[in-house]
């Protein structure tokens, strides 16, 4: 994986696969510390280690790779990720990673990844959070809300889409975070 949004559609993926209806991702970044936290009301984790490649609930092939390809992305700029089932349902997925690092790996277009699960899976709820200073959260995005305002049909029209892009993408870049650029 290349980038964090390869990453992040990884993640949500799995979210998905695991029947998850709802997903909650935070972004922030605070002093050159890119911080996600995702949380989901799917099947949950069991307690083997998720981050091992040889692990995985797959049926197709014996092996996982994209937790633990995160997991070294992290951890290579001296970040950190945790995974654990929430105490309602789902699971909790956090990690930390160190941006200004030299081998932090690059934003890439979080935006067109956040396009592609909505459209991929519209019957999952996902919800994007900014956490500011203080642990504020700001809603930067509900796709439930989208599906109360504008018609199946009309969501799947180019127009819609792209300016649902444009609206995640200008609130990502108002938080710091340039698909082209990297950080602010």
């Amino acid at each position: 994986m290349k980038d964090l949004a390869d990453h992040l559609f990884d993640i949500l993926e799995n979210s998905v696969k695991a029947e998850a209806t709802e997903v909650k991702i935070t972004l922030g970044i605070r002093d050159k510390l890119f911080f996600c936290k995702i949380e989901d009301n799917g099947n949950g984790i069991k307690d083997e280690d998720v981050t091992d490649p040889f692990v995985t609930s797959r049926k197709t092939r014996r092996v996982g790779l994209g937790l633990p390809l995160l997991k070294r992305a992290v951890e290579s700029t001296g970040g950190s990720l945790k995974i654990y089932n929430s105490e309602k349902k789902g699971v909790i997925l956090e990690f930390k990673i160190d941006i200004a690092h030299i081998d932090a790996k690059p934003f890439g277009d979080i935006a067109r990844t956040f396009i592609d699960v909505i459209y991929s899976w519209p019957k999952v709820s996902f919800d994007i959070f900014f956490q500011m200073e203080g642990n504020k959260k700001v809603s930067i995005f509900s796709s439930k809300e989208i599906r109360k305002i504008v018609s199946d049909f009309d969501i799947q029209q180019k127009e819609v889409r792209d300016f649902i892009y444009d609206s995640i993408d200008e609130e990502l870049k108002k938080m710091g975070i340039d698909s082209q650029f990297g950080i602010d």
